[in-house]
């Protein structure tokens, strides 16, 4: 996608913060009236909302400090003291305001801004350029349609990135300068969800099927749709029930319920129907890897919305942070020794196939020995974790490598003897769902494939249209005639890996089959950003967390160190409990806090309940 250099340096953050209202680069010299006097130059100041999108893969995403967003659930943990287990996962979230996902200060625009952050800011970003699109001179229908798709498109976007962490918001719908009244009431989450609906369907209207191919990577009619999808569901979720006031369990609101279930319908028959050329599928379970990295500089088929960076080597850093032990990340600093690794919670959430049936691990028909815990797994569970033993790579002489996260290995020594490791407890599994064999410190094959940064594919589409149509008709109900029941919804998802269906036991009503599609979301979604706010929009949250986050310990025979195939070696399991990893959750860390300032500067922004 073409970027113009044109960059912000000052927007507004948050209302009391505004004084510049268009600082662009200095270089250029650009005032406000320059800027929007042609259509290139209009389109390069939009083009700064691509950079504000999260990179879940960049090795300091939010600021994060080489941890995965994805171990403030119970899927992942991480093996480098940081700001997520230090203060997120210790509960501690007053006043801040610089902490990656929960704060509202700090670097601005870009992957390493907080979220919130870019959100304010890409949102003043968007207003600016539906103000000002009919002043640009000589513009055409066309082009003044793909710059209205895109900041209608963004500023719903970035609106429920804010909402769906500090609940309903004003409608931020202008430019504010310091003469506006800023003190702005807080709406409802299902009045903002509104506002969200009534932009998407704009974007809907305004934006293309496909962009040609030097514009690919720019949002699409594809991408509200599923947009639209998504922030419906979330309208639809028991926490987002609550006022302002006060937090408490709520079942799902049954209009949102319809509506988000209408909604998917939608996105599916827009996907299936391939209208105007665009390539959005469900891709087959033999191509599954490849959802997630492949060859060339395109997304994946499956990939509906995303951040397409490109920066290949970010990338390689990302990866050696993210995913590999010091061993096949070489060097012995920061990046080489942290990871972080799938817990025993999402590893026990993958299903046992027995005699063509499939079963969760806790059913006496399942088979499972936890002696021999990894035999007939659900097929994802070996596309997305790596266990004790198993092959991993060449070195540079062509010998096979072998993930060696047992005790007396050579990755759990490193890890557990590293000075900035050693304080963590490690789980024993790598997560290879977005790493390929080569990419390691040996064949350094770290760019091979371009890794995907998906925000929404077509699996989950199926997996919201389940979850909306179970809560508003029940798991075998289509009183509207879409030609799919929630439970086939969840089988269109597991038979493309060759998962049996659901057995009919687990669909007999509305509340055993949600605990069904919740678990095949954790599982086809792992690692995904999506666990840690289904937990909250689900309100499960505090049960979850009452149990230990817990890894696994796997004790290789004596002598294994003359073993040269270490997948041969029989070994011992124990599950432990992760000390490092325990999470402190209460009823008011459903809503992160809004930023204390406003809050307390603004007669009418009102605090998050408990804050």
């Amino acid at each position: 996608m073409n970027k113009n250099i044109l960059i912000l340096l000052t927007a507004c953050i948050l209302f009391t913060s505004c004084e510049e209202f268009l600082d662009v680069s200095p270089d250029f010299g650009l005032t406000e009236d320059e800027v929007f006097s042609e259509y290139q130059s209009a389109r390069g100041f939009l083009d700064n909302l691509y950079p504000s999108l999260l990179d879940f893969h960049a090795w300091d995403s939010q600021n994060m400090q080489r941890t995965t967003v994805n171990a403030l659930s119970d899927e992942a943990g991480s093996l480098f003291t940081g700001p997520l287990n230090q203060i997120l996962n210790s509960g501690a979230w007053i006043n801040r305001s610089g902490t990656g996902e929960l704060g509202w200060g700090g670097v601005t625009g870009g992957p390493r801004g907080n979220v919130i952050t870019n959100s304010f800011y890409a949102i003043r970003i968007a207003n600016k350029v539906i103000e000002r699109v009919e002043s640009i001179p000589a513009i055409t229908e066309n082009q003044r349609n793909e710059l209205l798709g895109q900041a209608h498109f963004f500023r719903a976007w970035y609106y429920f990135q804010i909402i769906q962490r500090w609940g309903g918001m004003p409608i931020l719908e202008n430019s504010f300068t310091p003469d506006d009244d800023l003190d702005l009431p807080r709406l409802t989450y299902s009045e903002s969800s509104e506002w969200i609906m009534e932009d998407l369907d704009k974007a809907i209207e305004f934006l293309p099927h496909v962009w040609n191919d030097n514009e690919f990577g720019r949002a699409t009619k594809g991408a509200a749709y599923a947009v639209k999808s998504m922030a419906a569901l979330y309208a639809a979720s028991p926490l987002m029930q609550n006022g302002l006031n006060s937090i408490q369990y709520l079942d799902y609101g049954q209009e949102w319920t319809v509506r988000a279930a209408q909604y998917a319908h939608e996105t599916l028959q827009y996907i299936i129907s391939g209208e105007g050329g665009h390539r959005f599928r469900l891709m087959a379970g033999e191509e599954y890897e490849n959802i997630f990295y492949q060859e060339g500089v395109q997304m994946s088929d499956e990939s509906l919305w995303y951040n397409m960076d490109g920066n290949r080597r970010a990338q390689a850093r990302g990866l050696r942070v993210h995913y590999l032990p010091q061993f096949f990340s070489g060097g012995t600093g920061n990046d080489a020794t942290a990871f972080s690794n799938p817990t025993q919670n999402i590893v026990d959430m993958f299903e046992v196939i027995n005699d063509g049936t499939a079963y969760p691990i806790d059913d006496s028909r399942s088979g499972y020995d936890p002696q021999n815990p990894f035999e007939n797994r659900d097929p994802r569970f070996y596309n997305n974790i790596l266990v004790p033993g198993q092959p991993w790579g060449v070195n540079n002489a062509g010998q096979q490598l072998y993930q060696e996260l047992y005790v007396g290995g050579r990755d759990y020594s490193s890890t557990t003897t590293s000075n900035f490791t050693r304080d963590r407890v490690l789980s024993s599994y790598m997560c290879i769902k977005y790493i390929w064999p080569e990419a390691n410190q040996f064949t350094t094959q770290y760019t091979l494939y371009n890794l995907n940064n998906i925000f929404i594919r077509v699996a989950q589409v199926y997996l919201d249209y389940a979850e909306a149509m179970n809560e508003a008709y029940g798991p075998n109900a289509d009183p509207e005639g879409y030609g799919l029941t929630a439970v086939q919804a969840i089988n269109v998802v597991r038979n493309r890996v060759g998962m049996p269906d659901v057995l009919p036991e687990f669909t007999s009503s509305k509340e055993i089959f949600r605990d069904k599609i919740r678990n095949e979301r954790a599982v086809e979604l792992m690692w995904e950003n999506h666990r840690w706010h289904d937990l909250r929009r689900w309100m499960i949250a505090e049960e979850v967390f009452s149990q230990p986050i817990r890894g696994l310990v796997a004790t290789p025979p004596s002598g294994h160190q003359q073993v040269q195939d270490k997948s041969t070696l029989d070994f011992t399991y124990e599950v432990i409990d992760l000390p490092t990893e325990q999470r402190i959750f209460s009823l008011r860390h459903y809503w992160y806090p809004v930023a204390f300032s406003d809050a307390q500067n603004l007669f009418n922004f009102q605090q998050n309940p408990g804050w």
